[in-house]
């Protein structure tokens, strides 16, 4: 039997503001830290349903900084899983909202990502792409 990949797409959003600063979503009704991500609606590519997924739970309209490797995991339930990642910007951090009331939304310095997410295979993933992440913030942005 062939397995159904569910298709997603999300972002590591860099702060307009300090953009040594990631935001990482807590999402109460799974009791966890994350990046923001979506599923690929009918008709979209993974940067429409990346933008569009950011606005809903965060508030935020954001800019692609960079394509990023595919995130790659089987959900708790079996489900194969393939997320789309970028590196986003924020075009102005004073937009950030919930979409749920009990969620959070915190601008975490990206030396300390890692600390924060809920997940192993976030963690491995964000170690992975960390270099690339530092990179456009050094190169691009603390010029």
């Amino acid at each position: 039997m062939v397995t159904e990949e569910t298709q997603k797409a999300g972002a590591i959003i860099l702060s307009s503001k300090d953009k040594q600063n990631i935001a990482l979503l807590y999402r109460s009704k799974q009791n966890d830290w994350s990046f923001p991500k979506g599923h690929v609606d009918l008709g979209e590519n993974p940067i429409q349903t990346m933008i569009r997924e950011i606005k809903e739970e965060t508030g935020l309209t954001v800019s692609v900084v960079q394509v990023l490797p595919d995130l790659n995991y089987t959900s708790s339930g079996g489900e194969v899983v393939s997320v789309k990642m970028f590196i986003a910007v924020s075009e102005d951090d004073s937009k950030l909202r919930l979409e749920f009331k009990k969620d959070d939304i915190q601008w975490i310095p990206y030396a300390e990502i890692t600390k924060r997410l809920s997940y192993d295979n976030l963690k491995d993933y964000y170690t992975q792409v960390f270099p690339v992440i530092r990179n456009i913030i050094y190169h691009f942005f603390l010029k």
